[in-house]
Protein backbone atom coordinates (compact mmCIF):
# COMPACT_ATOMS: atom_id res chain seq x y z
CA UNK A 1 0.00 0.00 0.00
CA UNK A 2 1.64 3.13 -0.58
CA UNK A 3 0.31 6.69 0.68
CA UNK A 4 0.96 9.97 0.34
CA UNK A 5 -0.54 12.62 3.36
CA UNK A 6 -1.66 12.18 6.68
CA UNK A 7 -4.24 9.70 6.91
CA UNK A 8 -4.89 10.71 10.17
CA UNK A 9 -8.81 12.02 10.80
CA UNK A 10 -9.62 10.60 14.04
CA UNK A 11 -13.26 10.36 13.10
CA UNK A 12 -15.20 8.61 10.76
CA UNK A 13 -15.06 8.80 7.11
CA UNK A 14 -17.99 8.11 4.06
CA UNK A 15 -17.37 7.32 0.77
CA UNK A 16 -19.32 9.03 -1.63
CA UNK A 17 -19.42 7.67 -5.05
CA UNK A 18 -21.15 7.67 -8.11
CA UNK A 19 -21.11 8.22 -12.08
CA UNK A 20 -18.43 9.85 -14.07
CA UNK A 21 -20.68 11.53 -16.42
CA UNK A 22 -22.99 12.91 -13.54
CA UNK A 23 -26.12 15.49 -13.93
CA UNK A 24 -25.74 18.99 -12.93
CA UNK A 25 -28.21 18.26 -9.87
CA UNK A 26 -26.06 14.87 -9.20
CA UNK A 27 -23.03 16.75 -9.06
CA UNK A 28 -24.79 18.96 -6.80
CA UNK A 29 -26.50 16.92 -4.38
CA UNK A 30 -22.63 15.19 -4.10
CA UNK A 31 -21.16 18.91 -3.39
CA UNK A 32 -23.48 19.57 -0.61
CA UNK A 33 -23.67 15.92 1.06
CA UNK A 34 -19.76 16.09 1.22
CA UNK A 35 -19.69 19.68 2.49
CA UNK A 36 -22.50 18.97 5.18
CA UNK A 37 -20.95 16.07 6.51
CA UNK A 38 -17.19 17.90 6.56
CA UNK A 39 -18.80 20.38 8.33
CA UNK A 40 -20.12 17.61 11.16
CA UNK A 41 -16.72 16.57 11.07
CA UNK A 42 -16.74 13.49 8.53
CA UNK A 43 -13.97 13.05 6.63
CA UNK A 44 -15.37 12.15 2.94
CA UNK A 45 -13.42 9.57 0.60
CA UNK A 46 -13.99 9.14 -3.07
CA UNK A 47 -11.62 7.83 -5.52
CA UNK A 48 -10.75 11.35 -7.85
CA UNK A 49 -12.95 10.48 -11.02
CA UNK A 50 -15.24 13.04 -12.55
CA UNK A 51 -18.47 13.59 -11.67
CA UNK A 52 -19.71 12.79 -8.49
CA UNK A 53 -16.57 11.66 -7.08
CA UNK A 54 -14.75 15.26 -8.08
CA UNK A 55 -17.98 16.83 -6.33
CA UNK A 56 -17.62 15.02 -3.25
CA UNK A 57 -13.86 15.79 -2.99
CA UNK A 58 -14.69 19.12 -3.46
CA UNK A 59 -17.57 19.48 -1.18
CA UNK A 60 -15.47 18.47 1.84
CA UNK A 61 -12.50 20.70 1.03
CA UNK A 62 -14.98 23.70 0.34
CA UNK A 63 -16.10 23.19 4.20
CA UNK A 64 -12.59 23.58 5.42
CA UNK A 65 -12.95 19.36 5.86
CA UNK A 66 -10.81 16.61 5.27
CA UNK A 67 -10.93 14.62 1.89
CA UNK A 68 -8.94 12.00 0.43
CA UNK A 69 -8.74 10.00 -2.58
CA UNK A 70 -8.09 6.09 -3.69
CA UNK A 71 -6.65 6.03 -6.90
CA UNK A 72 -6.46 3.63 -9.62
CA UNK A 73 -3.05 4.24 -10.73
CA UNK A 74 -0.26 5.11 -9.05
CA UNK A 75 0.30 7.92 -6.71
CA UNK A 76 3.03 9.66 -9.08
CA UNK A 77 -0.19 9.56 -11.80
CA UNK A 78 -2.99 12.37 -12.04
CA UNK A 79 -5.70 10.54 -13.63
CA UNK A 80 -7.87 13.14 -15.26
CA UNK A 81 -5.55 15.35 -16.17
CA UNK A 82 -7.51 18.06 -15.09
CA UNK A 83 -7.60 17.03 -10.95
CA UNK A 84 -4.21 17.71 -10.77
CA UNK A 85 -4.86 20.46 -8.31
CA UNK A 86 -7.55 18.60 -6.83
CA UNK A 87 -5.17 15.57 -6.78
CA UNK A 88 -2.35 17.63 -5.13
CA UNK A 89 -5.31 19.67 -2.38
CA UNK A 90 -6.36 16.16 -1.54
CA UNK A 91 -2.90 15.20 -0.37
CA UNK A 92 -2.28 17.89 1.43
CA UNK A 93 -5.67 16.91 3.06
CA UNK A 94 -6.61 13.69 4.28
CA UNK A 95 -4.34 12.17 1.79
CA UNK A 96 -4.02 9.48 -1.11
CA UNK A 97 -3.78 6.09 -1.39
CA UNK A 98 -2.88 3.32 -4.01
CA UNK A 99 -1.93 -0.63 -4.14
CA UNK A 100 -0.16 -0.43 -7.31
CA UNK A 101 3.41 0.15 -7.21
CA UNK A 102 4.84 3.12 -9.24
CA UNK A 103 5.13 3.20 -12.28
CA UNK A 104 2.37 0.61 -12.97
CA UNK A 105 -0.18 0.60 -15.66
CA UNK A 106 -3.53 0.77 -14.56
CA UNK A 107 -5.84 -2.07 -15.72
CA UNK A 108 -9.93 -2.53 -15.59
CA UNK A 109 -8.94 -4.16 -12.45
CA UNK A 110 -7.14 -2.21 -10.54
CA UNK A 111 -9.99 0.74 -10.77
CA UNK A 112 -12.24 -2.27 -9.54
CA UNK A 113 -9.66 -2.80 -6.85
CA UNK A 114 -9.65 0.89 -5.65
CA UNK A 115 -13.43 0.67 -4.99
CA UNK A 116 -13.22 -2.50 -3.18
CA UNK A 117 -10.58 -0.28 -0.90
CA UNK A 118 -13.15 2.83 -0.69
CA UNK A 119 -15.10 0.45 0.76
CA UNK A 120 -12.70 -1.20 3.30
CA UNK A 121 -11.68 2.22 4.94
CA UNK A 122 -15.29 3.80 5.06
CA UNK A 123 -17.63 3.71 8.04
CA UNK A 124 -20.35 3.87 5.31
CA UNK A 125 -21.16 4.27 1.26
CA UNK A 126 -23.09 6.55 -0.18
CA UNK A 127 -23.89 5.52 -4.07
CA UNK A 128 -25.65 9.05 -5.48
CA UNK A 129 -25.72 8.32 -8.97
CA UNK A 130 -24.98 5.32 -11.37
CA UNK A 131 -26.18 3.90 -14.60
CA UNK A 132 -27.19 0.05 -14.79
CA UNK A 133 -23.73 -1.17 -14.62
CA UNK A 134 -22.18 1.86 -13.04
CA UNK A 135 -18.41 0.96 -11.16
CA UNK A 136 -20.54 2.60 -7.93
CA UNK A 137 -22.06 -0.78 -8.06
CA UNK A 138 -18.92 -2.30 -7.14
CA UNK A 139 -17.97 -0.10 -4.10
CA UNK A 140 -21.94 -0.84 -2.88
CA UNK A 141 -21.28 -4.74 -3.41
CA UNK A 142 -18.06 -4.36 -1.29
CA UNK A 143 -19.52 -2.36 0.96
CA UNK A 144 -22.12 -4.59 1.40
CA UNK A 145 -19.69 -7.84 1.56
CA UNK A 146 -17.93 -5.80 4.31
CA UNK A 147 -20.67 -5.16 6.59
CA UNK A 148 -20.65 -1.79 5.75
CA UNK A 149 -23.91 0.60 6.01
CA UNK A 150 -24.61 1.61 2.48
CA UNK A 151 -27.45 4.68 1.67
CA UNK A 152 -28.23 5.60 -1.72
CA UNK A 153 -29.81 8.59 -3.26
CA UNK A 154 -33.61 8.43 -5.15
CA UNK A 155 -34.21 10.64 -8.70
CA UNK A 156 -37.06 10.69 -10.78
CA UNK A 157 -37.92 7.31 -11.81
CA UNK A 158 -37.47 8.31 -15.62
CA UNK A 159 -33.59 9.43 -14.95
CA UNK A 160 -30.83 7.04 -16.09
CA UNK A 161 -28.55 8.02 -13.49
CA UNK A 162 -30.70 7.26 -10.82
CA UNK A 163 -31.01 3.14 -12.10
CA UNK A 164 -28.11 1.89 -9.57
CA UNK A 165 -29.31 3.64 -6.77
CA UNK A 166 -33.12 2.65 -7.45
CA UNK A 167 -32.24 -0.77 -7.50
CA UNK A 168 -29.99 -0.78 -4.35
CA UNK A 169 -33.05 1.19 -2.37
CA UNK A 170 -35.23 -1.37 -3.86
CA UNK A 171 -33.72 -4.67 -3.21
CA UNK A 172 -33.00 -3.43 0.33
CA UNK A 173 -29.47 -3.07 0.14
CA UNK A 174 -29.41 0.42 0.92
CA UNK A 175 -31.08 2.71 2.57
CA UNK A 176 -32.40 5.99 1.17
CA UNK A 177 -30.28 8.78 1.74
CA UNK A 178 -31.88 12.68 1.63
CA UNK A 179 -28.79 14.55 3.56
CA UNK A 180 -26.47 14.11 5.99
CA UNK A 181 -28.83 13.48 9.03
CA UNK A 182 -29.18 10.21 7.49
CA UNK A 183 -25.61 9.18 6.68
CA UNK A 184 -24.97 10.00 10.47
CA UNK A 185 -28.13 7.86 10.96
CA UNK A 186 -26.09 5.27 8.77
CA UNK A 187 -22.97 5.72 10.90
CA UNK A 188 -24.79 5.50 14.16
CA UNK A 189 -24.15 8.87 15.81
CA UNK A 190 -26.36 11.81 15.73
CA UNK A 191 -25.95 15.93 15.20
CA UNK A 192 -25.08 17.56 18.32
CA UNK A 193 -22.77 14.61 19.86
CA UNK A 194 -19.26 15.59 21.04
CA UNK A 195 -16.14 13.88 19.70
CA UNK A 196 -14.08 12.03 21.89
CA UNK A 197 -10.69 13.44 21.35
CA UNK A 198 -10.72 15.19 17.95
CA UNK A 199 -10.16 18.83 18.70
CA UNK A 200 -11.15 21.93 17.22
CA UNK A 201 -14.58 23.44 15.71
CA UNK A 202 -14.05 21.64 12.89
CA UNK A 203 -15.20 18.17 13.99
CA UNK A 204 -17.40 19.45 16.27
CA UNK A 205 -21.00 17.67 16.11
CA UNK A 206 -19.76 14.25 15.87
CA UNK A 207 -18.85 11.67 17.45
CA UNK A 208 -15.57 9.06 16.70
CA UNK A 209 -17.53 5.59 15.70
CA UNK A 210 -15.88 2.60 14.18
CA UNK A 211 -18.06 -0.08 12.17
CA UNK A 212 -20.51 -2.21 13.96
CA UNK A 213 -18.13 -4.96 12.47
CA UNK A 214 -14.85 -4.64 13.37
CA UNK A 215 -12.56 -4.74 10.25
CA UNK A 216 -10.58 -8.07 11.29
CA UNK A 217 -13.52 -9.39 12.08
CA UNK A 218 -15.62 -8.07 8.57
CA UNK A 219 -16.80 -10.93 6.49
CA UNK A 220 -14.45 -11.40 3.42
CA UNK A 221 -15.67 -11.42 0.07
CA UNK A 222 -15.10 -14.85 -2.40
CA UNK A 223 -11.75 -14.45 -3.78
CA UNK A 224 -10.21 -12.24 -0.22
CA UNK A 225 -11.87 -15.79 1.70
CA UNK A 226 -9.84 -18.03 -0.77
CA UNK A 227 -6.64 -16.07 -0.96
CA UNK A 228 -6.53 -15.80 3.10
CA UNK A 229 -7.13 -19.46 3.26
CA UNK A 230 -4.12 -20.20 0.78
CA UNK A 231 -2.08 -17.83 2.89
CA UNK A 232 0.68 -19.50 5.22
CA UNK A 233 1.42 -18.56 8.04
CA UNK A 234 5.83 -17.94 6.79
CA UNK A 235 6.25 -15.27 4.21
CA UNK A 236 6.30 -16.44 0.55
CA UNK A 237 5.68 -15.15 -2.74
CA UNK A 238 2.11 -13.86 -3.61
CA UNK A 239 1.93 -15.85 -6.95
CA UNK A 240 2.57 -19.29 -4.64
CA UNK A 241 -0.97 -18.20 -2.42
CA UNK A 242 -2.55 -16.84 -5.41
CA UNK A 243 -1.99 -20.19 -7.35
CA UNK A 244 -3.36 -22.55 -4.42
CA UNK A 245 -6.24 -19.93 -4.45
CA UNK A 246 -6.70 -20.65 -8.18
CA UNK A 247 -6.34 -16.70 -9.00
CA UNK A 248 -4.76 -15.07 -11.63
CA UNK A 249 -1.99 -12.43 -9.89
CA UNK A 250 -4.38 -9.48 -10.23
CA UNK A 251 -7.15 -10.93 -8.97
CA UNK A 252 -4.63 -11.84 -6.19
CA UNK A 253 -2.96 -8.66 -5.63
CA UNK A 254 -6.44 -6.92 -4.94
CA UNK A 255 -7.29 -9.13 -2.92
CA UNK A 256 -4.31 -8.90 -0.65
CA UNK A 257 -4.94 -4.98 -0.14
CA UNK A 258 -8.36 -5.78 1.51
CA UNK A 259 -6.52 -8.40 3.49
CA UNK A 260 -3.96 -6.16 4.45
CA UNK A 261 -6.59 -3.08 5.05
CA UNK A 262 -8.54 -5.53 7.61
CA UNK A 263 -5.46 -6.42 8.89
CA UNK A 264 -5.76 -10.19 8.05
CA UNK A 265 -2.48 -10.33 6.02
CA UNK A 266 0.31 -8.48 5.81
CA UNK A 267 3.33 -7.94 3.72
CA UNK A 268 7.21 -8.07 4.91
CA UNK A 269 10.00 -6.79 3.58
CA UNK A 270 10.99 -7.93 0.06
CA UNK A 271 7.81 -8.30 -0.90
CA UNK A 272 7.01 -11.50 0.09
CA UNK A 273 3.36 -11.89 2.10
CA UNK A 274 1.64 -14.04 4.84
CA UNK A 275 -1.26 -14.99 6.79
CA UNK A 276 -2.32 -13.28 10.21
CA UNK A 277 -4.04 -15.60 12.60
CA UNK A 278 -7.91 -13.96 12.91
CA UNK A 279 -8.16 -12.12 16.23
Amino acid sequence: MFLAGPWNHPGPMVAIVGARDASDDGRDVAFELARSLAEQGVAVVSGLARGIDAAAHLGALEAGGKSGAVLGTGLERVYPKEHRALQRALAESLGILSALLPGSAPTRNTFASRNRILAAISGAVVVVQGRERSGALLTATAARGLGRPLGAVPWDSRDPLGIAPHALIRSGAATLVRDAADVLELLGVGQGIQPQGVPGPATAGVAAVRPATPPERAPLGDREELLWRALRGHPEPLDHAARRANLTIAEASAAFVLLEILGRARREPGGAVRRLVRR
